[in-house]
Protein backbone atom coordinates (compact mmCIF):
# COMPACT_ATOMS: atom_id res chain seq x y z
CA UNK A 1 0.00 0.00 0.00
CA UNK A 2 2.83 2.78 0.67
CA UNK A 3 4.66 1.58 -2.47
CA UNK A 4 1.73 2.25 -4.41
CA UNK A 5 0.77 5.32 -2.88
CA UNK A 6 4.35 6.83 -2.92
CA UNK A 7 4.70 5.96 -7.12
CA UNK A 8 1.10 7.45 -7.29
CA UNK A 9 2.72 10.58 -5.16
CA UNK A 10 5.28 10.68 -7.64
CA UNK A 11 3.38 10.36 -10.92
CA UNK A 12 0.74 13.05 -9.55
CA UNK A 13 4.14 15.60 -9.26
CA UNK A 14 5.59 14.52 -12.14
CA UNK A 15 2.32 16.03 -14.11
CA UNK A 16 2.32 18.81 -12.01
CA UNK A 17 5.79 19.72 -12.97
CA UNK A 18 4.94 19.29 -16.62
CA UNK A 19 1.84 21.81 -16.69
CA UNK A 20 4.33 24.30 -14.93
CA UNK A 21 7.35 24.11 -17.31
CA UNK A 22 7.01 26.28 -20.52
CA UNK A 23 5.68 24.58 -23.44
CA UNK A 24 8.60 24.56 -26.47
CA UNK A 25 8.13 26.29 -29.16
CA UNK A 26 7.22 24.33 -32.28
CA UNK A 27 9.39 24.16 -35.51
CA UNK A 28 5.42 24.95 -36.79
CA UNK A 29 2.91 27.56 -35.44
CA UNK A 30 1.05 28.11 -38.20
CA UNK A 31 -1.34 26.52 -41.15
CA UNK A 32 -3.50 27.30 -43.82
CA UNK A 33 -6.28 25.39 -44.71
CA UNK A 34 -8.85 26.09 -48.04
CA UNK A 35 -12.22 24.02 -47.56
CA UNK A 36 -12.97 21.49 -50.02
CA UNK A 37 -16.09 19.94 -51.13
CA UNK A 38 -14.94 16.77 -48.90
CA UNK A 39 -14.05 18.63 -46.11
CA UNK A 40 -18.18 19.41 -45.71
CA UNK A 41 -19.08 16.36 -46.68
CA UNK A 42 -17.11 14.94 -43.69
CA UNK A 43 -17.68 16.96 -41.39
CA UNK A 44 -14.34 16.98 -40.27
CA UNK A 45 -11.20 18.57 -41.36
CA UNK A 46 -7.52 17.10 -41.45
CA UNK A 47 -4.67 18.85 -40.20
CA UNK A 48 -2.01 19.08 -42.51
CA UNK A 49 0.45 16.49 -42.46
CA UNK A 50 3.54 18.22 -42.40
CA UNK A 51 2.31 20.56 -39.14
CA UNK A 52 1.35 17.34 -37.31
CA UNK A 53 5.19 16.55 -37.80
CA UNK A 54 7.02 19.11 -36.89
CA UNK A 55 4.10 21.46 -34.72
CA UNK A 56 3.13 21.17 -31.50
CA UNK A 57 1.84 17.76 -29.58
CA UNK A 58 -2.11 18.64 -29.55
CA UNK A 59 -3.59 16.82 -26.85
CA UNK A 60 -6.89 14.98 -27.55
CA UNK A 61 -8.91 18.04 -26.79
CA UNK A 62 -8.21 21.57 -28.70
CA UNK A 63 -9.77 25.38 -28.70
CA UNK A 64 -10.46 26.83 -31.57
CA UNK A 65 -11.09 30.74 -31.02
CA UNK A 66 -11.92 33.41 -33.81
CA UNK A 67 -10.72 37.05 -33.72
CA UNK A 68 -14.32 37.85 -32.62
CA UNK A 69 -14.10 35.78 -29.28
CA UNK A 70 -16.19 32.58 -30.71
CA UNK A 71 -14.63 29.96 -29.07
CA UNK A 72 -15.47 26.10 -29.24
CA UNK A 73 -13.38 22.77 -28.13
CA UNK A 74 -12.79 20.12 -31.05
CA UNK A 75 -12.05 16.60 -30.71
CA UNK A 76 -9.43 15.00 -31.76
CA UNK A 77 -9.73 11.84 -34.25
CA UNK A 78 -6.57 10.32 -34.74
CA UNK A 79 -5.84 7.69 -37.95
CA UNK A 80 -2.35 6.31 -38.45
CA UNK A 81 -0.85 9.42 -38.61
CA UNK A 82 -3.01 12.15 -39.49
CA UNK A 83 -4.65 13.76 -37.56
CA UNK A 84 -8.04 15.53 -37.83
CA UNK A 85 -10.74 17.83 -35.96
CA UNK A 86 -13.58 16.19 -35.22
CA UNK A 87 -16.19 16.34 -33.07
CA UNK A 88 -17.47 19.98 -32.46
CA UNK A 89 -15.88 20.93 -35.72
CA UNK A 90 -19.33 20.79 -37.69
CA UNK A 91 -20.49 22.89 -35.62
CA UNK A 92 -17.87 25.59 -35.68
CA UNK A 93 -17.83 25.41 -39.70
CA UNK A 94 -22.18 25.45 -39.96
CA UNK A 95 -21.52 28.78 -37.09
CA UNK A 96 -19.48 30.22 -39.66
CA UNK A 97 -21.24 29.29 -42.41
CA UNK A 98 -18.42 27.76 -44.24
CA UNK A 99 -17.99 26.54 -47.41
CA UNK A 100 -16.22 25.18 -50.60
CA UNK A 101 -13.41 28.08 -51.47
CA UNK A 102 -13.33 29.46 -47.98
CA UNK A 103 -9.73 29.96 -46.44
CA UNK A 104 -9.00 29.12 -42.72
CA UNK A 105 -5.38 30.61 -41.31
CA UNK A 106 -4.43 28.74 -38.10
CA UNK A 107 -1.83 30.11 -35.70
CA UNK A 108 -0.89 28.38 -32.64
CA UNK A 109 -1.20 29.87 -29.09
CA UNK A 110 -0.03 27.34 -27.22
CA UNK A 111 -1.53 24.57 -24.93
CA UNK A 112 -3.74 23.06 -27.91
CA UNK A 113 -5.17 26.22 -28.40
CA UNK A 114 -5.46 27.85 -31.95
CA UNK A 115 -6.27 31.50 -33.27
CA UNK A 116 -8.32 31.03 -36.62
CA UNK A 117 -9.31 33.81 -38.87
CA UNK A 118 -11.39 33.41 -42.13
CA UNK A 119 -11.65 34.44 -45.54
CA UNK A 120 -14.18 33.96 -47.92
CA UNK A 121 -13.86 32.93 -51.54
CA UNK A 122 -13.45 37.14 -52.51
CA UNK A 123 -10.10 36.72 -50.05
CA UNK A 124 -11.78 39.11 -47.45
CA UNK A 125 -11.72 38.41 -43.68
CA UNK A 126 -15.91 37.24 -42.98
CA UNK A 127 -18.31 38.79 -40.90
CA UNK A 128 -17.86 36.99 -37.36
CA UNK A 129 -20.81 35.85 -35.57
CA UNK A 130 -20.97 36.58 -31.77
CA UNK A 131 -20.48 33.57 -29.54
CA UNK A 132 -24.23 32.61 -28.25
CA UNK A 133 -22.58 32.49 -24.65
CA UNK A 134 -22.09 36.03 -25.22
CA UNK A 135 -25.28 37.19 -26.27
CA UNK A 136 -26.72 35.15 -23.40
CA UNK A 137 -24.90 37.39 -21.08
CA UNK A 138 -26.43 40.30 -22.36
CA UNK A 139 -29.35 39.48 -22.30
CA UNK A 140 -28.93 38.89 -18.37
CA UNK A 141 -27.44 42.46 -17.89
CA UNK A 142 -30.49 43.90 -19.33
CA UNK A 143 -32.37 41.83 -17.04
CA UNK A 144 -30.41 43.04 -14.14
CA UNK A 145 -31.18 46.38 -15.33
CA UNK A 146 -34.76 46.20 -15.54
CA UNK A 147 -34.44 44.89 -11.83
CA UNK A 148 -32.64 47.88 -10.77
CA UNK A 149 -34.96 49.99 -12.53
CA UNK A 150 -37.87 48.56 -10.64
CA UNK A 151 -35.94 48.64 -7.01
CA UNK A 152 -35.70 52.40 -7.93
CA UNK A 153 -39.66 52.89 -8.70
CA UNK A 154 -40.01 50.86 -5.38
CA UNK A 155 -37.87 53.30 -2.95
CA UNK A 156 -39.65 56.10 -4.77
CA UNK A 157 -42.98 54.71 -3.56
CA UNK A 158 -41.76 54.24 -0.37
CA UNK A 159 -40.36 57.49 -0.19
CA UNK A 160 -43.72 59.21 -0.97
CA UNK A 161 -45.51 56.88 1.89
CA UNK A 162 -43.19 57.99 4.44
CA UNK A 163 -42.99 61.76 3.30
CA UNK A 164 -45.12 62.93 6.17
CA UNK A 165 -42.38 62.11 8.40
CA UNK A 166 -38.67 62.49 8.13
CA UNK A 167 -35.94 61.08 10.10
CA UNK A 168 -33.57 63.66 11.42
CA UNK A 169 -29.95 62.33 12.90
CA UNK A 170 -28.40 65.00 14.05
CA UNK A 171 -27.05 63.02 16.78
CA UNK A 172 -27.10 59.13 17.81
CA UNK A 173 -30.22 59.52 18.75
CA UNK A 174 -33.26 60.20 15.64
CA UNK A 175 -36.27 61.95 15.94
CA UNK A 176 -39.50 62.47 13.68
CA UNK A 177 -40.63 65.60 12.11
CA UNK A 178 -44.11 65.36 11.63
CA UNK A 179 -44.59 67.89 8.60
CA UNK A 180 -48.48 68.07 9.42
CA UNK A 181 -47.86 69.99 12.89
CA UNK A 182 -45.60 71.93 10.90
CA UNK A 183 -47.77 72.99 8.47
CA UNK A 184 -50.70 73.78 11.05
CA UNK A 185 -47.87 76.03 13.08
CA UNK A 186 -47.02 77.65 9.96
CA UNK A 187 -49.72 80.35 8.72
CA UNK A 188 -50.97 79.56 5.35
CA UNK A 189 -52.43 81.63 3.34
CA UNK A 190 -55.31 80.48 0.85
CA UNK A 191 -54.23 81.56 -2.58
CA UNK A 192 -57.57 80.82 -4.61
CA UNK A 193 -59.75 83.19 -2.40
CA UNK A 194 -57.12 85.85 -4.08
CA UNK A 195 -58.02 86.82 -7.45
CA UNK A 196 -54.90 86.20 -10.08
CA UNK A 197 -53.96 87.79 -12.63
CA UNK A 198 -52.19 86.90 -16.32
CA UNK A 199 -49.57 89.25 -15.14
CA UNK A 200 -49.05 87.70 -11.37
CA UNK A 201 -49.08 83.91 -13.11
CA UNK A 202 -45.94 85.41 -15.37
CA UNK A 203 -43.71 86.28 -12.84
CA UNK A 204 -44.28 83.01 -11.28
CA UNK A 205 -41.12 80.82 -12.55
CA UNK A 206 -39.82 79.07 -9.41
CA UNK A 207 -40.78 77.74 -5.68
CA UNK A 208 -38.97 80.80 -4.71
CA UNK A 209 -41.34 83.00 -6.93
CA UNK A 210 -44.25 81.48 -4.73
CA UNK A 211 -43.04 81.69 -1.77
CA UNK A 212 -42.56 85.73 -2.17
CA UNK A 213 -45.79 85.66 -3.93
CA UNK A 214 -47.75 84.15 -0.96
CA UNK A 215 -45.85 86.61 1.36
CA UNK A 216 -47.31 89.63 -0.75
CA UNK A 217 -50.54 88.16 -0.49
CA UNK A 218 -50.29 88.14 2.97
CA UNK A 219 -49.49 91.46 3.40
CA UNK A 220 -51.84 92.22 0.88
CA UNK A 221 -54.51 90.65 2.99
CA UNK A 222 -53.69 92.24 6.27
CA UNK A 223 -53.79 95.60 5.08
CA UNK A 224 -56.70 95.31 3.46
Amino acid sequence: MKTSRRSSVRSTSAAYQRRLEPEPKPALDRFMKIILHSTIKEKMMKIPARFVRLGPKLTDTVTIETPAGFKRSIRIKRVGDEVWFENGWSEFAKAHSLSKGHFLYFYYKGNSSFRVVIFDVSALEIDYPLDKVDVIESDDDDDDEVMEVMDLEEEEEEEEEGFSGVESSDDDSCSVIDLEEMLKKKPRVNIKSEQITTDDVEEIDSMDDIEEYEIALTRRKRSS
